[in-house]
């Protein structure tokens, strides 16, 4: 009887098309506006969740050349955020005028309500909730290749604790 049940239950379930990945949160995209700047430009991250659960809380970007340099994005309505909770967040930001010139890699990550790293199952197994996105800095009046405006995020372990600011300005905690 409970064989019977179970094969009724998984053949309703293969019928419906179930599937456990699309249930999870995930990052549609992440990217920042305009992704080529100079030191004192304005610029706004982007970074769109689809979390039907309402599991991911946080959004954090580190910049991966130096990962001191932590901005929290948001999703509360407040420019330039467009609507609180519509799942795209972001936040406006300003490259320090002492930055380096170069490409630089911006990985986001997801946290839940407890400030834990969301994971995800993946094709490979499971991994954060995470997607990069890449800026350029320039100094003078050189004309750089803009990079992609993002790009997949490999496999990574979490990034370090450490608070993020909340207003935009990179934050940097101690090594």
């Amino acid at each position: 009887m409970i064989r019977r049940l179970l094969a009724g239950v998984l053949l309703a379930a293969l019928a419906a098309g179930c599937n456990t990945l699309g249930r999870q949160p995930r990052f549609e995209s992440a990217r920042i506006e305009p992704s080529v700047l100079r030191p004192g430009d304005e610029a706004v991250i982007t970074v769109e969740v689809k979390d039907r659960y309402g599991i991911v809380q946080d959004v954090v970007g580190v910049v991966q050349e130096d990962r001191r340099m932590k901005f929290r994005l948001r999703d509360d309505g407040e420019p330039p955020d467009a609507e609180a909770g519509d799942g795209i967040w972001s936040l406006d930001v300003w490259p320090p005028f002492l930055a380096p010139a170069g490409e630089f890699t911006i990985e986001f990550t997801g946290y839940d309500r407890n400030n834990n790293v969301v994971v995800v199952k993946t094709e490979h197994g499971v991994a954060p909730l995470q997607r990069t996105c890449r800026v350029v800095i320039t100094h003078g009046d050189e004309d750089p290749v803009a990079p992609p405006a993002e790009a997949e995020a490999p496999e990574t372990e979490a990034p370090e604790t450490g608070e993020p600011s909340e207003t935009g300005e990179p934050s940097e905690t101690g090594s």
